[in-house]
């Protein structure tokens, strides 16, 4: 009697482990990504172009003694700019804030130039006699900026923004004058750093969490300074209006943090 009991429980638990085996499974949760988000710190390289934009010469004028008085922009009849654009390139640091569709960010970047003008003027005689002449040259070395941003998300990944705010640079002037009636010439030189303002738009794309993609166009005006480069006896001298701006083409790459 015993044993038949005995069997009759092996299989009956026999009977049960094969039903649980039957049973469906619970299925696992589906993974879900997480929403990427433009919130956070980054850095990053940039290079690119930059190419001039006012390129008049502006403000010329002569001062030949206190005998002769002054020659002014009417004297010099034959004028040419020259405009050189350079490669651009330097780093990037910033914050984002990311609400709904929409990103506040503060941005920061320093970078590499070599923008130049050259301005020549001279009074060319009916004959055809170039009778005096004036070069100045006006060099962008190195140009920041410091700005807000607005962006905007049209799809997870992608950020289209303007921006817009401070901008600094260091800028080398020189000018030569030449007479060529009396025979001897002078000239002269000055680097400053010089302090604008900057404007421009672009956009950026998410490759993963943490690689940023970035194209941006800015425009760059560091002001106006008058140049004075003194001549013999301190009774000659010309001097001339340097317009700094130049606009900005270039892309580059961050790191989120």
């Amino acid at each position: 009697m015993k044993r038949v009991i005995l069997s009759l429980l092996a299989a009956t638990a026999m009977t049960a482990a094969a039903s649980a085996a039957d049973l469906p499974r619970r299925a696992q949760p589906a993974y879900i990504a997480p929403v990427f988000t433009w919130t956070g710190f980054y850095a990053g390289l940039n290079a690119g172009y930059a190419f001039n934009g006012d390129s008049d010469l502006k403000n010329v004028n002569y001062n030949y003694g206190p005998f002769v008085g002054n020659y002014g922009n009417n004297f010099f009849n034959n004028r040419k700019t020259t405009d050189e654009g350079s490669f651009t390139g330097g780093g990037t640091v910033g914050y984002n804030y990311q609400m709904g569709s929409f990103v506040l960010g503060l941005e920061a970047d320093i970078n590499y130039a070599n923008v130049e003008k050259k301005y020549y003027a001279s009074y060319v005689t009916a004959s055809g006699y170039t009778f005096d002449e004036l070069n100045a040259k006006s060099r962008t070395e190195w140009f920041g900026t410091v700005r807000p941003r607005l962006g905007f998300t049209p799809v997870d990944r992608l950020m289209v923004f303007v921006t817009g705010g401070l901008a600094y640079g260091q800028v080398k002037t020189s000018g030569e004058y030449v007479d060529h009636f009396n025979g001897y010439s002078f000239g002269g030189n000055k680097s400053d750093t010089r302090v604008g303002w900057t404007v421009g738009a672009g956009a950026e794309y998410a490759i993963t969490n943490n690689i940023i993609i970035k194209g941006e166009y800015a425009y760059v005006d560091l002001g106006e300074k008058n140049r004075l480069v003194p001549g013999f006896y301190n009774t000659e001298s010309f001097t001339w209006k340097d317009a700094t701006n130049f606009h900005v083409v270039r892309a580059g790459v961050n790191y989120k943090f």
